[in-house]
């Protein structure tokens, strides 16, 4: 794209009047060489950009179902390569600044700047962004070119200090010692730079699992005590023993970023005071905090303490060392984590740095969707990512469907094995194993030879490439953000077949007759103890059961908690039995039928009516 032309911008506005005004304005002012393209919601921009090519975005943060940095983050994240320029109603100078550091190039209040004014904005916003590619691209390449070399370097220098090649004099092996030293500073340099590009770029794989925090924390500041020593500070973690503060996040991942914080407020705090590192369990969430007694941050550097290569003390006389990289990997990494991190002036001078993480229960009970509409069609959906998961489950649920996440190959196996799904959502990369393999696995259970799978990857094509992947009926590869239209298309059409299909009955009972009647009306598994009824429902779906408590060996009441569909759902019940009536008040009853005083086709009205009223439900929800 040339510095200064702008062919192509995706508006984002849901005020068709300002819409209209601002077509108006472009044309009045000769840009009728630039198509400007409207949406007016998140979901529709995403879907733009996966389909069309776009120099630039304009984007009102004011939309029905993205607010605020939320939907300056979603487009960002859509398209993390486009300079992105916010224009609003809102003056507000903080906001403005929170905006440019989630990825906006500019910030432009609608009102107060003409179209003069927007069309250059947008021309130095697509030449910054520009600008900016080209810095990372050759840092990038620089960065990788060194690191062979370095690597090198460091080894050999390593093992000249360890007497490799024989003793040395004293002032050969300071030398030594100091070359190694900067060596070592340099391949940590390298090695900043190389994360932050790759988890910029997406490409950091992140390997989710439970971690307790404290031992962790013990860890890095057992690693860090020499850097400390170099200092004259000491470490001191709160309360060591307390009790234990579990997250979901990857161990390496935290690790580093425990590390990064301690390692920062290290270097800025004084000779002979001590850096104080505080975990705290609350309801839902893990905070971690790490306090210095430096002389704290700048009002002014403030907004920008997250940002590459930010220094408060920037110039070339500076005192402090380091890449003023650690921070802004920080913020990378915790992003990914689906946490939060911050700062706050600490009492007495200093300043405290919090990471706040969602807490394992807390994760652990989000996996499946209790609050969706009764009789939903539950999906799972194989994802990592927490945020990921939860906002397209949100999306689903709009649309009827109720999501179960499972956040591991692990996982997906367990709850595949104990709930029936009506179609499976895999992501490609998941922390122990990849989602082609996952799909080999679940083909291989009989209940999900035939299940609708997709795969929804930020990478797809490393999926659709796999040689196995012909032989797996995915039945389609999307990518990350998902046309969600393109998704529900996709998953009504198998859900509504299988409520035209043949009805499934469980029948718990020993009488013949009524197995005979009933395979009229659908296929029917017939068993004769409570035990034969749970693997059958584990082994496969029913629409509706048939229950006779009195012949039914050992049965009773405690068996209907165990009557549930593939959604997690209670099937209905129909009680045939002497003992019906006692039954009559259980919320699961459809209908408790007295055997003495009930036909044969009273039972079969009965029983049609209570399946076409499923049926009914499930098309509801497609």
């Amino acid at each position: 794209m040339s510095a200064k032309v702008i062919k192509s911008i995706l508006l984002i506005e849901d005020n068709p009047g300002d819409v209209r005004l601002l077509r108006e304005m472009f044309d009045e002012h000769g840009a009728h060489d630039t198509e400007m393209t409207s949406v007016d919601c998140m979901s529709a921009a995403e879907r733009h950009l996966l389909e069309h090519v776009v120099d630039i975005i304009l984007l009102d943060p004011g939309l029905p179902d993205a607010q605020g940095l939320g939907a300056i983050r979603r487009a960002h994240a859509a398209a993390p390569r486009l300079p992105l320029v916010v224009l609003t109603c809102l003056d507000d100078e903080s906001v403005a600044e929170q905006a440019l550091q989630e990825g906006a190039q500019d910030y432009l209040i609608k009102g107060q700047i003409e179209v003069r004014g927007i069309l250059r904005a947008l021309r130095y916003a697509a030449e910054r962004k520009r600008l900016e590619r080209l810095k990372d691209e050759f840092v990038s390449t620089v960065s990788h070119e060194l690191r062979t070399p370095l690597t090198s370097i460091t080894g050999s220098l390593g093992l000249l200090m360890g007497n490799a090649a024989g003793s040395m004099p004293a002032p050969m092996a300071r030398l030594l010692a100091i070359a190694h030293s900067n060596s070592q500073r340099l391949v940590r340099l390298v090695n900043d730079i190389l994360d932050i590009e790759k988890m910029e770029a997406g490409r950091v794989v992140f390997n989710f699992s439970r971690v307790e925090v404290r031992p962790l924390v013990a860890q890095a500041i057992e690693a860090n005590r020499g850097f400390a020593e170099d200092y004259g500070v000491q470490v001191r973690l709160e309360d060591a023993h307390g009790a234990a503060a579990d997250v979901r996040a990857d161990p390496d991942r935290l690790l580093q970023v425990i590390t990064n914080l301690l390692s920062n407020a290290i270097k800025f705090s004084p000779a002979n005071h001590e850096v104080i590192i505080a975990v705290e369990k609350g309801a839902d969430t893990v905070r971690l905090t790490v306090r210095d007694h430096g002389p704290g941050i700048p009002l002014d550097f403030k907004p920008l303490i997250f940002e590459k290569f930010a220094q408060a003390d920037a110039g070339a006389a500076r005192q402090k060392g380091g890449t003023g990289l650690g921070l802004s990997i920080v913020k990378q990494i915790v992003d990914r984590l689906s946490g939060e991190v911050g700062f706050t002036d600490a009492p007495g001078g200093g300043t405290i740095f919090h990471v706040q993480l969602p807490c394992w229960d807390h994760v652990a009970s989000l996996a499946v969707d209790r609050d969706a509409k009764p009789g939903a069609a539950r999906l799972l959906l194989c994802e990592d990512d927490l945020d990921t998961a939860l906002t397209l489950r949100a999306q689903l649920r709009q649309v009827g469907f109720a999501t179960d996440f499972a956040y591991s190959v692990g996982d997906a196996l367990a709850r595949a094995v104990t709930t029936h799904y009506h179609a499976v959502l895999v992501d490609i990369h998941l922390p122990d194993g990849d989602g082609v393999s996952l799909i080999v696995r679940l083909r291989a259970l009989p209940q999900y030879r035939d299940t609708p799978i997709i795969v929804v990857s930020g990478d797809p094509g490393s999926g659709r490439d796999d040689p196995r992947a012909s032989q797996l009926s995915v039945l389609d590869w999307l990518n990350k953000p998902v046309d969600l239209d393109r998704l529900v298309r996709i998953l009504v059409k198998p859900t509504a077949q299988q409520a035209n299909r043949r009805p499934r009955i469980l029948h718990v009972d020993e009488d013949n007759a009524v197995a005979r009647a009933l395979s009229e009306i659908g296929d029917v598994v017939t068993v004769n103890t409570i035990e034969e009824a749970q693997r059958a429902l584990k082994a496969s779906d029913f629409d509706l059961a048939v229950l006779d408590v009195a012949l039914a060996k050992g049965a009773d009441p405690d068996l209907l908690p165990e009557l549930r569909d593939s959604n997690g759902n209670v099937i209905p019940v129909v009680v045939f039995s002497a003992k019906g009536a006692s039954l009559a008040s259980d919320a699961q009853v459809s209908a408790a039928l007295a055997e003495s005083h009930t036909s044969i086709d009273s039972l079969m009205a009965t029983v049609r009516d209570r399946l076409a009223s499923r049926i009914t439900n499930i098309r509801e929800v497609v």
